[in-house]
């Protein structure tokens, strides 16, 4: 895609954190903004923000773990703001703790909502995509933790692996479409999430979160910057994150040099 201007997205998970930063760059963009969430207190707040960007603002209060609620919001945003053109399947929630410590219902809560809600945004929005014919673009939120699996984030980590796994194989399917996909993985950023545990740390893990988190706005404007580029990976710094990955790639090419030795 190489104009935003006058497109419709449709954000899940849309009215705080990353999903609202999105939003409100991609208003700034000039687009048409269908934001969505659980609670009706903070679509209120998110969409009356918006309206100062942009009067083409939609909020619905769904749950995207319900597959029959996600197809009737894409019926009534098609009715309401025409065909959408960026779906970013962005509703999450956190979890961390080792394998051993996390029951059966916090994975599979998980996997649910982390996963199986995004495969249920691309299985409602996806075929309107393709019948409309215009170009378009698909965001997955995943997590670095998705990439490389740092910590004891067992559940959390998986489920957003599974996405980014999930994104690979999307992009493969949509090659010869003009749809194209990019899977976000972001270390940290400054949501609300994420300044709770910052409350919660010793000072030296607070300053160091406050050092790393990388502020919501400038999330969405990677993304967009990744839409039109039509960039894969998204990452949202250069430091931190670089380091892990280096180290991560560089694990995984050493395997394979003990393994299989170059001659």
């Amino acid at each position: 895609m190489k104009d935003l201007n006058g497109k419709t997205a449709f954000i899940t998970g849309g009215s705080t954190g990353i999903g609202f930063g999105m939003a409100t760059v991609f208003a700034r963009a000039g687009m048409n903004i269908a934001i969505t969430d659980i609670r009706d207190e903070q679509l209120a707040i998110a969409k009356k923000e918006l309206k100062t960007i942009t009067s083409n603002v939609l909020t619905f209060n769904v749950d995207s773990t319900d597959s029959s609620a996600m197809k009737r919001a894409a019926d009534e945003l098609e009715k309401s703001l025409g065909p959408l053109h960026v779906l970013c399947n962005n509703a999450g929630i956190p979890g961390g703790a080792k394998i051993l410590e996390t029951d059966d219902t916090r994975w599979r809560l998980l996997f649910e909502v982390n996963f199986f809600g995004q495969i249920n945004g691309i299985n409602a929005f996806l075929p309107r995509m393709l019948d409309h014919g215009e170009e378009g673009h698909i965001v997955n939120t995943a997590s670095f933790a998705g990439i490389h699996g740092h910590g004891h984030q067992s559940a959390y980590g998986s489920s957003k692996s599974a996405v980014v796994s999930m994104s690979e194989f999307l992009r493969n399917d949509l090659a010869d479409t003009n749809i194209s996909v990019s899977v976000l993985c972001p270390h940290l950023a400054d949501t609300p999430i994420v300044r709770a545990l910052k409350d919660r740390a010793p000072k030296d893990m607070a300053r160091m979160i406050s050092e790393i988190a990388v502020p919501t706005e400038t999330v969405g404007s990677q993304v967009m910057n990744a839409i039109l580029t039509d960039e894969f990976y998204v990452f949202c710094d250069g430091t931190h994150t670089r380091r892990m990955l280096e180290t991560h790639c560089s694990d995984l090419i050493a395997a394979m040099d003990r393994q299989f030795p170059k001659e």
